[in-house]
């Protein structure tokens, strides 16, 4: 035990005696004393650690949002030190933080929604106003909004390959560009991810002739990823990522969002939880039913059926500007109640027709051991992930090309995933397309 004593004059900062100048320190407050000295530099390295990978990214051109998940990825752990050196960086290093810009189409459903605490550097900044005052705003708005998207991807793909652990270059990064340093025995150095997005719907205008859908010509205005299923002229949503490795491509897919079919299934789910509705004397209901989401796009809600909840149009108003409060678990408890009921799962044409079914067994049984392995590692992220569920599937030599539909939506996915051994490739493949399917309607 150790004993100080001081005299009522030039106390240590912080002490409180009470008055009489006495103070007792057991040998385990020496030892906690001791941890709490060693985490310090710690502490103070990670921050300085974080501060030098933030600012790298922020002159690599990234657009971040200011939130809790993104310090929490960048230094381990949040507390108000972190979090006044964050805030400090930006004020020393020129980056400005823009509340509430409202920016065009920031969905693949052509809304507009409110963007908070975007941050960006200053030369970003100001191509944006320039752009605005030359009158040439809408034009430098939609290259903004590609950006915004392509930097959020990356960012979600950067922080999941670094817990791998993937040694990741933060200097050399940009939207869309992720370069990692490998030590693989084939090829190392460094491995130049490259990531694209694009909203055009080009599969939905795609016509073929059904007599002859395996023939085809070099004038074919067909989608990439081959002939798997018809589509139809169609205003839903879509979106086609690329995943390169060294310029190699390793992994395409279109997801098609089905946003009539979504609505469909959320009213469906929910019309047994609907109480309060405006009824006329035949108990009929009079009040438009309206799909609300719970986290709304401007807070980074997703167009996510455990997101959407089914909801009266004037509840709906008063939700929207934050007048009643909605559990942020409704639509998960009503989506799990609503499965759990016998019956009530709708499962897709497309899987139970038995013929197609069969052809689908039959073309996996005659993969390669290490294909059938792929397969299996890829229908498992999907499955685990999503309520997707293979429906078909061709096998070119080299690559798989797969149709995943989801039964309660309709939703659609299509994947190109090319046939590689490196396990570099294999992780940067499996992260980006978990990314993605977190992203569809079923996603988790």
């Amino acid at each position: 035990m150790e004993i100080n004593i001081w005299s009522g004059e030039g106390l240590p900062a912080g002490k409180n005696t009470g008055g009489r100048g006495l103070s007792v320190k057991t040998s385990e407050d020496k030892r906690e004393d001791k941890r709490n000295s060693g985490l310090e530099p710690i502490k103070s390295r990670s921050i300085s650690s974080g501060e030098r990978e933030i600012k790298a990214l922020l002159n690599s051109g990234f657009i971040i949002k200011n939130d809790e998940n993104f310090l929490l990825n960048t230094y381990g752990f949040i507390d108000k030190d972190v979090k006044n050196n964050f805030n400090d960086l930006f004020i020393k290093n020129n980056f400005v933080e823009v509340q509430g810009a409202s920016f065009n189409s920031m969905t693949p459903y052509g809304r507009n929604i409110t963007v908070k605490n975007i941050i960006m550097s200053s030369e970003k900044f100001n191509k944006i106003n320039s752009a605005k005052y030359a009158g040439n705003y809408a034009k430098y708005d939609e290259k903004f909004n590609e950006d915004y998207k392509l930097s959020k991807f990356t960012l979600d793909n950067y922080f999941d390959l670094k817990r791998l652990p993937i040694a990741i270059d933060a200097k050399n990064t940009a939207p869309g560009v992720i370069n990692i340093e490998t030590g693989e025995a084939s090829g190392g150095g460094i491995k130049e991810v490259k990531y694209s997005i694009s909203e055009i719907p080009s599969s939905y205008k795609f016509k073929f002739d059904k007599k002859h859908s395996d023939i085809f010509s070099d004038t074919d205005k067909r989608p990439e990823l081959g002939i798997l299923k018809e589509y139809k002229d169609t205003t839903d949503g879509f979106r086609n990522i690329k995943v390169t490795v060294n310029d190699k491509k390793i992994l395409e897919i279109e997801s098609i969002h089905n946003w009539q079919k979504i609505m469909n299934y959320v009213k469906t789910r929910d019309m047994q939880f609907l109480s309060g509705l405006k009824r006329n004397e035949r108990d009929e209901i009079l009040e438009r039913i309206e799909v609300h989401h719970i986290n709304q796009l401007q807070d980074d809600g997703k167009e996510n059926v455990r997101n959407l909840i089914a909801i009266g149009e004037d509840a709906h108003r008063l939700a929207d500007s934050y007048k009643i409060l909605i559990d942020k678990n409704t639509g998960y408890y009503r989506e799990r109640y609503f499965n759990s009921e016998a019956g009530n799962t709708v499962k897709s044409e497309n899987i139970t027709k038995e013929k197609t079914y069969v052809r689908l067994l039959e073309t996996i049984s005659n993969l390669a051991l290490n294909d059938k392995i792929m397969l299996n590692d890829i229908k498992l992220d999907v499955e685990a992930n999503s309520a997707m569920r293979l429906a078909m599937m061709t096998d070119t030599g080299e690559n798989l090309r797969l149709l995943f539909i989801d039964g309660k939506t309709g939703e659609e996915l299509r994947l190109l995933a090319a046939k590689t051994d490196g396990e570099t490739e294999k992780n940067i493949a499996k992260t980006a397309l978990i990314n993605i399917v977190k992203e569809l309607a079923t996603g988790i």
